[in-house]
This record gives structure tokens, sequence and C-alpha cells, in this order.
């Protein structure tokens, strides 16, 4: 056999009591997808367990049940899935109620056996997952597992936001919760917001005045639930909103009261398409409702366009994480462009993010746009020529693509050679 029997791996490491050992062992099952045999061979194995005991014992941060529980996920022939779907979820249920009932299981096992039960659409996971929100409300998965129920074809979000309704959990379980709950809104499937409450709305507020940076996004998801929430308490929460420094924020509350109706928030979003750094944002809040007139034309002119598509790109999380302080054009021209093979316009935009250097001093850059978007940083700087910028940077796509043309060493003068510049 190209590999060994599945339920013979998980009894051997079992019987060796050695969670680290399986997860490794696992790791061929990874490469292809699990045959029937290989589900019925899982089934069995639960089956075979009466004692929940060594399934959660922690050893160095890993359990069998987390192991076990994550096959449930891996790739599988149809007939398979069946089997999993319609043996191994109650097998899978039934460890997972008595790991439950010990006060000392860790969150993880339990957290990602709920993640199966929401990949799996298992209504009767449902009350399980409120269950173990509770009682670990902080855990990372549940923006995972949430997030699942929150998909138009899921069919329990609405029973999972009836479980937690009352009392709302605390912890970033409320926050995620709070998102669930305003894209079921927006889907027409609640009757009623769960923060729609004295109690909730008391939490939306607290998140709106929250001074903390690290938690803007927090106060984000409040201005979304808006709509949602009486109108006599959403004038005040969406002055609170409006007032908030994250410009983010703003805009979802702007976005709120164009969403019930009102105009001034249509205009809040029209004139924040002229800035930049939040001009995709915008523009995307308007076309979802329907108002992609509004976007006024200095925002669709070409060299805005690609400033704020390379704002954008410099607020990715793996990036800088937000938009710069302040961009400007540092040149635009039309360029024969070898890693694509054609003519094409270019972009090289001068950023500055204020107290991001060392010292606390400012970080200026160059970001490139028109080929693939990227800043070098360190390697291309605002005191080069912008023609030695883009030879860098084409030194550097060329790399990127494995093109044979590109130089041993990456150089201002290599690049220009190329670009013939």
């Amino acid at each position: 056999m190209a590999r060994r029997d599945l339920a013979d791996t998980i009894r051997t490491a079992l019987e060796k009591g050695k969670p680290r050992r399986l997860a490794k062992a696992l790791e061929k099952w990874e490469t292809e997808p699990l045959t029937r045999a290989d589900a019925e061979g899982l089934v069995a194995v639960l089956a075979e367990q009466t004692d929940a005991a060594p399934l959660v014992d922690d050893h160095d941060g890993q359990t069998f049940l987390y192991h076990l529980a994550l096959l449930f996920q891996n790739d599988a022939a149809d007939d398979a899935t069946r089997v999993l779907r319609d043996r191994g979820l109650t097998e899978l249920a039934r460890l997972f109620d008595a790991a439950l009932a010990r006060p000392d299981c860790p969150a993880e096992p339990l957290s990602v056996t709920c993640k199966i039960f929401a990949l799996y659409a298992y209504e009767p996971g449902v009350p399980r997952i409120a269950q173990t929100v509770r009682r670990h409300p902080d855990g990372y998965m549940w923006e995972v597992v949430f997030g699942l129920f929150g998909e138009e074809n899921h069919p329990h979000g609405p029973a999972l936001i009836e479980q937690l309704r009352d009392p709302l959990p605390d912890g970033f379980a409320a926050i995620v919760l709070l998102d669930l709950a305003n894209t079921l809104s927006r889907q027409n499937r609640l009757k009623a917001h769960p923060f729609d409450t004295p109690a909730g709305r008391a939490r939306l507020e607290a998140w709106l005045t929250d001074s903390d940076p690290e938690h803007f996004s927090y106060a984000h998801s409040a201005a979304a639930a808006l709509p949602f929430v009486d109108a006599r308490a959403r004038n005040a929460l969406a002055a609170l909103a409006m007032d908030h420094p994250e410009t983010r924020v703003q805009m979802e509350a702007a976005w709120a009261s164009a969403y019930r109706g009102g105009t001034a928030g249509l205009t809040f979003l029209a004139r924040t398409c002229e800035d930049p750094r939040h001009s995709l944002a915008a523009r995307r809040y308007l076309d979802e409702l329907g108002k992609g007139d509004r976007v006024p034309a200095k925002a669709l002119e070409p060299d805005f366009e690609a400033m704020a598509e390379t704002c954008n790109w410099l607020a990715h999380p793996q990036e800088f994480g937000a938009p710069p302080t302040d961009i400007e054009l540092f040149d635009t021209r039309e360029l024969n462009w070898p890693p694509t093979n054609d003519r094409r316009r270019v972009w090289l935009f001068k950023y500055t993010y204020a107290d991001r250097g060392d010292d606390g001093r400012a970080e200026v850059g160059l970001a490139m746009f028109g080929s693939i978007t990227f800043a070098l940083f360190g390697e291309t700087t605002a005191d080069m020529s912008p023609e030695d910028a883009y030879g860098v940077h084409c030194c550097w796509e060329l790399e990127v693509n494995d093109d044979p043309r590109a130089p041993k060493k990456r150089t201002a003068k290599a690049g220009r050679k190329l670009l013939g510049i």
C-alpha cells in the first residue's frame, strides 16, 4: 500500500499516548483525499473510544481529539464525506460531549470540533458550539466558526444567534457574534438583531467610544450594526461613530445612514471617494447601496485610481496595515515593460507614514503601480531618480517571474539597460 491503514495508524498512536506522533503520522493523509476506507476506519476508531480523558489530556499543547477532528476537514472522496457526515459526526459529537463534561478540558480540541460542526452544517452541533463559546469566549477559532455560519448557504446561522442572544457572550466571542448578526441582518435572515437591547446597545456604545487603536475594528463592527437597532438609539450611536478617529468607522456609519434612506451618508461617502487613502472602500459602499453614480469624476481619473489602488495595497495587513499618512505622485510614464512583454503606463508614488520609522520619525518610501504593485522597502527611495526606481523594480519583477532575463545582481543600472532608459 502507498500508505498505511488510517485506523491502524490512529490506534498505534493512541496506544503509545503521543498526540504529536499522531500529528506527524497523519501528514501522509494530507496530500490526497480520504477514501471511503479511510473514513470507515476513522469512524470505527472513534466508536471504540469510551473514555474522553486520554483524548483531551494535554501533551505540550497537543491532544488526540484535536487531531482526530481535523481529519474531518481533509479533502475526501464523495462517498468518504458521506460516511463522515452520516456516521462520523455522531461519534465525534459523543466524544465532544464527554470532553465538554470535563472541567479541565482545554479549549483547542473543543473549538476545532465546533469548526467541524459548522463546516458540515451539523444542526445538533449548534447548541454545543454555544456552550463552548460561553465557556471559552476568547478562542481565536470563533472568527472562523462564526464566519462559516455567515455564509449565505449555511442553514443554521439564525439558530446560533438565538442560542447566544441572551445573555450575550463575553470577550472576543461578542465581537464575532456581532459580525455574524450584522451579516445575517443584511441577508434579511434575522427578525431582531441580538444587540438591539439595552445591554447590547450599551456594548455598541462602549466599543464606539473605546480610544484604544487596537480596538478600532470593534468600533467598525459596532457601526455596521446601526441600521438594525432602534431608531431612537441609532441617532446617538451614529453621532459617536461619525466622531470616531478612524475613517473606516465613519464610513460604516455613513453607510448605515444611507442604508436607512439618509442622504447625509451618501454625501459623506462621495466626499471620501476623493481621498485616495480611503477611496476604494468608499466606492464599494456606494456600489453596495446602488449609488455608484455618486462617485465623483475625480475618483475615476487614471492617476487617482492608481494612487487609490496603491494606498489599498499599502494598507494590507501584510504590508503596513493602514493607509499612509500622505501620498503623492512621484512619476508616471509609458514604458516598454520587459516583465510583461508589452508597453504600459506605470506609476511611482511617494508615501509617508508618520511616526513609523526609527526613533519615531516618519517612514518615507516609493511604491510602484502598473504591473505588480509593490514597494521595495529600503531599496527604492524618494532620493533616487524615477528611472533608477523603475530599473530596480524591473529587475525584481523579472526575478519574481523566474525570467531568464533577470540580471544576476539587482541594480538600477541593469534595470535601466533592460528598459532602454
